[in-house]
């Protein structure tokens, strides 16, 4: 559901979005943490037809390592997928933009945070640039702005809402030894 209904939904209000007309998906920090997969793969999963799309070699379970990787690659076929969009929303005056929040403070989160995985989040807001989780109001700001007429120049973008932990992930004290 994660990478095709996000791919079905896309070009389906594509199809009939107005001039004027914007939309902003959720993706999230972890497509942004995987390999890069190339070119030619990034295309594939851009811009292959949708009733193709599960068909292609990177998607198939023999290629898919656990389930992170299997959340990892949906979240990077999003973003690939809202750059193409964009292209096409384009054409019709429309924009579509996508959010990649890291953790977020949900009760759902927070069931995380009290749970087997708990110490793993503490360690990781501990070492990211920001020090804390993200609020859902911290993510709706950055809708509010996508949708707005101060937004009017994004289009096709994914922003980075993670308080750097993306960033640690690569960079800092979270880099994996």
């Amino acid at each position: 559901m994660d990478l095709y209904g996000t791919a079905v939904l896309l070009e389906e209000v594509g199809k009939v979005i107005k001039k004027g007309g914007c939309g902003v998906t959720i993706s999230s920090q972890s497509g942004h943490r995987m390999e890069q997969l190339g070119a030619e793969i990034d295309e594939q999963l851009a811009m292959t037809p949708t009733e193709e799309l599960l068909d292609l070699e990177i998607l198939q379970p023999e290629n898919i390592k656990d389930t992170l990787h299997a959340y990892q690659l949906a979240k990077r076929c999003n973003v690939k997928r809202v750059m193409y969009e964009a292209c096409r929303w384009g054409e019709k005056g429309a924009r579509i933009n996508s959010i990649s929040p890291g953790i977020i403070v949900t009760p759902l989160a927070l069931d995380e945070f009290n749970g087997p995985r708990g110490d793993f989040y503490k360690n990781m807001f501990a070492n990211c640039p920001s020090g804390r989780p993200g609020t859902a109001d911290e993510v709706a700001s950055i809708a509010k702005l996508l949708m707005s007429d101060e937004g009017a120049f994004f289009s096709g973008s994914d922003i980075l809402i993670d308080g750097g932990a993306t960033a640690s992930y690569f960079y800092g004290k979270l880099r994996p030894e």
